[in-house]
């Protein structure tokens, strides 16, 4: 039942010589929950899930499961199993067998076996294959039997660390969407490590983006990508413009901040203050290019740098009097007559504006 606490990180602390990688981490995770622990190599996700699993132990902190402190048992004995980038599948082994070694171990009677597998082997759609070797699979293939693997011992908590990281990128988005189908079939908690931001996106109900060893914002999806509250989230999610200025005047919900030689009106949601030096960091999709200013927009005039085509869009930098870049996300329509002259202004509506503390 989602809501019901089932992992939770009390103060975790895991020191490595000198270095602290993850630092006083703070998480409850809910039952049935896909959470994504996203960021930068090196941020500590990897060594969270790590502990989460057992193959590493807190330097201090507590972790429990489903309300009970688990830190200091074996990873055997925690009701949770992991899914790795490297499949490890036996090569000797059939796909059935592959899926049913752990079961095996536990000397689980045989029907019970050949039933879990079947329906394991179903849920990952590869039910007739299981006489096969793992070299005849695909890569995808292959990582589905590893899900397969862990979810047949019916565990309360599925550990996932990149597992789609060796797929080619339409196999990866296909099986990001099987996955969270999967996850929701299953109704068990995923806590899914990963660096690529569009697949935390595609996949999480909540994103936890971490930056040296510290969570830096949990939110939903869509509250990470349009409204982040740190500088490190708005450049780490997606591509995004960061314009650095200062407050010169506040008016109740509104405030004046001065960029390079221009002045932007922005949404004073941050209670700033006057003289206060904050960034806005705004969408490249949320700005528009004209030859004119738009009434009741925020207009910044510039100079046409480049366009760059990447399908579905054209990218067009466009050069301020400071020297920054600004990047607009356009269609192609109009394109060619709005780059034609050297200064264009780049406009956007200041509720797209997110205002964010230095």
């Amino acid at each position: 039942m989602l809501g019901v606490q089932m992992v939770q990180l009390e103060n975790v602390m895991k020191q490595f010589d000198d270095t602290y990688v993850v630092d006083d981490l703070n998480l409850d995770i809910k039952s049935g929950e896909f959470l994504t622990l996203l960021g930068p190599s090196g941020c500590g996700k990897t060594t969270t899930l790590r502990m989460i699993a057992g193959f590493e132990k807190p330097t201090s902190g507590k972790i429990l499961l489903n309300g009970k402190q688990v830190d200091e048992l074996e990873p055997y004995k925690r009701e949770v199993n992991t899914v790795f980038q490297s499949y490890s599948l036996f090569p000797h082994m059939t796909v059935f067998d592959n899926v049913a070694f752990g079961l095996k171990m536990k000397k689980v009677p045989k029907e019970e076996i050949q039933e879990r597998v079947t329906k394991a082997l179903k849920l990952v759609q590869l039910e007739e294959y299981g006489n096969r070797k793992p070299k005849q699979l695909s890569g995808g293939q292959q990582q589905r039997i590893a899900i397969a693997r862990a979810i047949v011992n019916n565990p309360k908590v599925l550990l996932l660390d990149e597992p789609l990281g060796a797929l080619d990128l339409k196999l990866r988005k296909q099986m990001q969407l099987e996955l969270k189908h999967l996850q929701q079939t299953l109704n068990i908690t995923f806590i899914y490590v990963t660096h690529d931001q569009e697949e935390a996106l595609t996949m999480s109900d909540r994103i936890v983006v971490m930056n040296k060893g510290k969570i830096e914002q949990i939110g939903l999806p869509y509250e990470i990508y349009e409204r982040p509250q740190t500088r490190f989230v708005a450049d780490f999610i997606g591509q995004t413009n960061i314009l650095e200025g200062t407050v010169t005047a506040i008016n109740g919900e509104q405030a004046t901040m001065k960029f390079a030689d221009q002045v932007v009106e922005i949404p004073n949601t941050t209670d700033v203050t006057l003289n206060e030096e904050v960034y806005i960091s705004v969408r490249p999709e949320k700005i528009k290019l004209s030859e004119t200013p738009f009434e009741g927009s925020i207009n910044l005039k510039g100079t046409f740098k480049e366009k760059i085509y990447v399908g579905s869009v054209t990218k067009i930098v466009v050069t301020m009097a400071n020297g920054q870049d600004i990047t607009v996300n356009e269609s192609h329509d109009k394109i060619d007559e709005l780059t034609n002259t050297n200064d264009v202004y780049v406009s956007w509506s200041p509720k797209n504006s997110v205002v964010l503390k230095k």
